[in-house]
């Protein structure tokens, strides 16, 4: 075998995963992926920054994120049309390939087998937390962790600058991982200058723009998020996986966390460690510190336990599990690491078979193994389209979750997520209840914004319980609740 075919053999393999993962949930994306991939479609098709027709809003997380699905929608158009399913497993793949590239420099510099490198994105890209959010940035934030430790290991500190740009359009909150693993990468801490340069030079015009533009530098969720605070009693991102999730999906979160609580041991252990491969080990330590550090400052905020909150730290601790043990091992003897070579991979797969509903579900999933709407996906894509034919141009105010109803619409759903007017008075609650410095931070990022006057929104989506009957008239649909399997009911009236 060729050293070329050899070396185009790993980012294959990402690409399989990437895709694999893609159509196994391309029927189940939850909703907050639809959120995503409406903005992507607004912004291929008519060059517009927004969730619903005609309205700009900044309510998207990850402007990185979409852009891409926007690129692979163009990408796919030709092919299939305005198929965001196929946009996003396009995207998935060519993300998952990136990362193996990466990955595979990580391992080569630390000098261990390409099936460590394999182990450790089985092991990333299938866990049910990270397969559950597909769509939103999770993908695009594990690559740019890996395009970080890459560039950081190698010394390149513009390369590592662009990484860090990508990492903070991915999703702002990637500045932990870019801070850490600068400082724990001899290559470029002492170089830092040239990094930063680089990295503000890539990033700083988007930010510039979107304050001007749009309004904010930085999306709208901050405020939407973190004014929820949790899921009601007590159910914040601290405890959200046990209090939240575990009750109806035990499986799911067991598997979905044992890696990274296997990461924290090998975590300690790498930062104790002596002999060879220090620079390798300290960017491994950097990583895992991200992770850490990342998890503490969400569970300081106090925000809801969103699925996709825990993957940043989750899929950093996971690679320092596999990668860590790698290295850890490395420095034994061949038989040492000939057991790790056999056992990482048999025991991550075997936590891959409890944990994948692909081993019991008909493939595509109808919904993910970690799921929290209020209707199955299939369910909120018929009704969406529906209520598209019935409302026609006039506004909907939205039921509590639109990213799917407001995609399959393709009309003008109204909820703080896709018009600034309805989230104004949230952005300056937020402001009057921050101290000093974030109040001044917040007035200084609004400074341009203007949301405009609230639009006449003649009808209205609504939950009622299964068991009350709609005054007579209204549309209603009845729906069930994903894994909770709670029946209720969608009902659309006109307000008059």
């Amino acid at each position: 075998m060729s050293a070329l075919l050899r070396r185009a053999l790993l980012p294959l393999s990402g690409a399989v995963l990437g895709g694999g993962a893609a159509w196994v949930a391309s029927r189940g994306l939850i909703d907050d992926t639809y959120i995503t991939l409406a903005y992507a479609r607004n912004l291929a098709e008519h060059g517009h920054w927004g969730m619903t027709p005609g309205t700009t809003s900044n309510a998207a997380t990850s402007p990185l994120n979409v852009v891409l699905l926007a690129l692979s929608f163009l990408l796919v158009r030709p092919f299939a049309g305005a198929d965001g399913e196929l946009a996003l497993g396009v995207l998935t793949a060519a993300l998952g390939a990136l990362a193996a590239w990466c990955t595979g420099r990580v391992v080569r510099r630390a000098g261990l087998h390409a099936g460590w490198a394999l182990v450790a994105l089985v092991v990333v890209l299938a866990n049910p937390l990270l397969v559950s959010a597909l769509g939103l940035e999770v993908v695009l934030l594990f690559t740019a962790m890996t395009a970080l430790l890459a560039a950081g290991l190698a010394g390149r500190p513009v390369v590592y600058g662009l990484a860090a740009a990508a990492s903070l359009l991915a999703r702002l909150d990637m500045v932990v991982f870019v801070v850490l693993i600068a400082l724990a990468c001899n290559g470029i801490r002492r170089r830092l200058g040239a990094a930063v340069l680089a990295c503000t030079a890539a990033a700083l015009p988007w930010f510039a723009i979107s304050w001007w533009w749009l309004g904010s530098a930085i999306p709208d969720t901050f405020v939407i998020k973190t004014n929820q605070g949790s899921f009601g009693e007590g159910r914040t991102y601290l405890r959200g996986l046990w209090t939240h999730y575990f009750p109806d999906v035990p499986e799911a979160v067991v598997v979905g966390v044992v890696a990274a609580f296997v990461g924290l041991v090998v975590l300690l252990a790498l930062l104790v460690a002596r002999g060879s491969r220090g620079g390798v080990r300290a960017g491994l330590t950097g990583l895992g510190l991200g992770g850490v550090a990342y998890f503490t400052v969400y569970s300081l905020l106090g925000v809801p336990p969103y699925q996709w909150y825990y993957v940043p730290p989750v899929a950093s601790l996971s690679f320092v599990a596999v990668l860590g043990t790698g290295v850890l091992l490395a420095g034994r003897a061949r038989r040492a690491a000939g057991v790790g070579l056999v056992v990482v991979p048999v025991a991550a797969l075997a936590g891959l078979y409890v944990a994948v509903p692909a081993a019991a579900l008909p493939l595509p999933w109808a919904y993910p193994p970690v799921f929290g709407n209020f209707a199955t996906p299939a369910e909120y894509r018929a009704i969406g389209a529906e209520v598209g034919e019935l409302v026609g141009e006039e506004r909907v105010a939205a039921p509590g979750e639109i990213g799917t109803l407001a995609y399959a619409c393709d009309c003008g759903l109204v909820d703080q997520f896709s018009d600034p007017a309805v989230l104004q008075p949230l952005i300056e609650a937020r402001i009057d209840d921050a101290g000093p410095v974030l109040r001044t931070l917040l007035e200084w990022n609004y400074a341009r914004r203007d949301a405009g006057a609230a639009q006449p929104t003649p009808w209205v989506l609504r939950w009622a319980s299964a068991a009350v009957a709609p005054p007579e008239g209204v549309r209603r649909w009845p729906t069930t609740a994903g894994t909770v399997q709670r029946p209720d009911v969608l009902v659309l009236f006109r307000e008059e």
